[in-house]
């Protein structure tokens, strides 16, 4: 009986450590009106998507994993593409909505 209640002292304890020492990243949410022109009312970084991820919070955090030959559409600020040749480029950008139209119905 003595060793549960020192265990669940002790994991108490450590909650309360971890809670206190827990940094808040001003990164991890943004509201739509803080996003640089990624928000609710901002343009897309590509013209249309076919492969949309996107996370199950609330505003939804999407991104377009269509490859395209290359480059990226001009709105990605942050395009990555292969070393083959030519191209095959991705925008890496996050937003904070549905991605879109699609390019292929």
């Amino acid at each position: 009986m003595r060793c549960s209640g020192l265990v669940v002292t002790f994991l108490a304890l450590v909650f309360l450590v971890s809670l206190s020492t827990a940094r808040v990243d001003p990164h991890l949410l943004f509201l739509p009106s803080q996003g640089n022109g990624e928000g609710l009312a901002g343009e897309k970084p590509w013209a249309c998507c076919d492969m949309c991820l996107c996370t199950r919070s609330f505003p939804p955090q999407c991104r377009c994993t269509d490859e395209l030959i290359g480059g990226c559409h001009t709105n990605c600020k942050n395009c990555h593409c292969t070393r083959s040749f030519p191209p095959k480029c991705y925008c890496r950008d996050i937003i904070y909505e549905d991605c879109g139209d699609r390019c292929h119905p």
